[in-house]
């Protein structure tokens, strides 16, 4: 791997360790809760100069159905997470109190809210997009060679098992409500041990992540199948 393609994904490594981490506020805190949410900050930028010839690729190009997908989340993902950092500025009380944000506190909180939660989704439905990537280094760690029919069947199960306690999480947390703010609260429950905490929040980002990778197949499938029927 060329050292770029390294800083990329130990940069995203990085900011999916976090992202996870600030969704765990039960379990951080508010103080930690908000170095973290810097810390992100941090390689937000990192990871947007790392992808800078994207970014200038914009405008050039066809544009595919699946790389029609990949931008409008890539946007949607880049207002949501901007939100959620200003938002975030004009709460803070321990990482950055002498940034004075013009934001009322009560709006400032519904606004980090549902926009922790739509990135939280956003993250996972764009991390499954580029999920070919992770495929394609383990490839590579085995000289090229795919995995065994017995390897296929384990890894697909662990994925569907994980996506399916992703749901039950994902429903029983009420996930939809803090999304459209049908809620103004969120109900963290400060009993759940730590560990069990991170593992559901790992199975919703699962669950989001491989809706990610299969809507990202069936674009690309669409793609192939049109450009046969020509």
């Amino acid at each position: 791997m060329k050292p770029k393609q390294i800083a990329r994904c130990l940069v995203d490594f990085g900011m999916t360790a976090l992202l996870l981490g600030l969704m765990a506020y039960s379990v951080t805190g508010q103080a930690v809760h908000e170095w973290m949410g810097v810390a992100a900050f941090l390689l937000f930028v990192v990871h947007h100069g790392l992808n800078g010839d994207w970014i200038r690729s914009l405008r050039k190009g066809r544009y595919t159905p699946a790389r029609v997908l990949q931008t409008v989340l890539a946007l949607l993902l880049l207002v949501s997470m901007l939100v959620q950092m200003i938002s975030g500025i004009a709460m803070s009380r321990h990482a950055l109190p002498f940034l004075d944000v013009p934001l009322p506190a009560s709006t400032a909180r519904l606004l980090h809210l549902a926009c922790g939660y739509w990135s939280f989704l956003l993250v996972s439905l764009h991390l499954g997009f580029h999920w070919g990537i992770f495929l394609g280094l383990g490839r590579k760690l085995r000289d090229g060679h795919p995995l065994s029919p017995a390897g296929r069947i384990v890894a697909r199960t662990l994925a569907g098992a994980a996506a399916a306690w992703g749901v039950v999480c994902f429903v029983q947390q009420n996930i939809v409500d803090y999304l459209f703010l049908r809620t103004e609260f969120v109900f963290f429950d400060y009993e759940k041990p730590p560990l069990m905490a991170l593992a559901e929040l790992t199975a919703m980002m699962a669950l989001w992540t491989l809706v990610g990778y299969l809507l990202q197949r069936l674009a690309v499938r669409q793609v192939r199948q049109g450009g046969r029927t020509e």
